[in-house]
């Protein structure tokens, strides 16, 4: 009895922290930021591939949002998107 009940409890435990990380895991990858050269090649303006590869060589580490208003695109690498 005892045992099925600690069973339980770390299963319980182990879902309540795997669903409250998947926002967490998440909230941060937009699905456009380019975080390297190869993937600033990939983007289609040739103005929007010279500023990310600009901005993702910065030091320390940025990343590029294409879609974002121009002086918002190259952000830092500080955990937020």
């Amino acid at each position: 009895m005892r045992k099925g009940f600690l069973n339980l409890l770390v299963l319980a435990a182990a879902l309540a922290f795997l669903f409250a990380s998947i926002p967490i895991a998440s909230a941060h990858w937009t699905g456009n930021e380019r975080r390297t050269v190869a993937q600033c090649e990939k983007l289609d303006s040739k103005g929007k591939v010279k500023a990310c590869i600009r901005c993702v060589q910065k030091t320390p580490p940025h990343h590029y949002h294409p879609l974002n208003p121009k002086g918002q695109r190259c952000r830092p690498n500080n955990g937020k998107p």
